[in-house]
């Protein structure tokens, strides 16, 4: 997954580097502050500056797998291909998932989180994509995906705390940027 800082018209070079990055899903991040002493994020403060940028994600729940290091790596020797700061060719991916943005599903309720779904899994608005249980097991709130997309985080871990993310689901854009 790649988040392009906060996409912008004016920058093509952005679309660019994500897609010589080589990883397939890309999300576009527009709803980043556009008040640069108000920005968070490495990525979003140097959009706001007009410099290129990504942020880039693999793996989950804090693992070091093999692959996604080398999906690190390798993305940034492409980067570097593709700037002419490395010889060789940097390849790019030629149907990348654009999407829109990631979309949080929040708990109303603290419990016990189980998820039916796995990431990766494409879901209609609407899909149930977890259910939350009090500590004797009664379901008391269940998670829906509020927007079609596919699950690019759910909770890996059973406790979960109202008003915290259970999943986020990554809506299609519409068209490339």
């Amino acid at each position: 997954m790649l988040g392009a800082g906060r996409a912008r018209p004016a920058r093509p070079s952005v679309t660019t580097h994500a897609l010589a990055f080589g990883l397939d899903h890309i999300i576009l991040d527009r709803e980043q502050s556009t008040d640069a002493g108000l920005s968070k994020y490495l990525s979003n403060t140097a959009a706001l500056r007009g410099k290129p940028s990504l942020a880039v994600e693999a793996g989950r729940a804090g693992t070091t797998e093999p692959a996604d290091i080398a999906a690190f790596v390798n993305g940034s020797l492409n980067v570097l291909r593709y700037l002419k700061a490395l010889p060789g060719p940097a390849p790019e991916i030629e149907s990348p998932v654009w999407r829109e943005r990631a979309v949080p599903v929040l708990s109303e309720q603290t419990g016990l989180f189980y998820p039916p779904v796995q990431r990766g899994t494409f879901v209609a608005a609407g899909m149930k994509l977890g259910y939350v249980t009090d500590f004797f097991g009664k379901t008391i709130f269940e998670a829906h995906a509020s927007a079609a997309g596919v699950v690019l985080y759910i909770c890996s871990v059973h406790s979960l705390q109202s008003s915290a993310t259970s999943a986020n689901v990554g809506a299609v854009a519409k068209a490339p940027p």
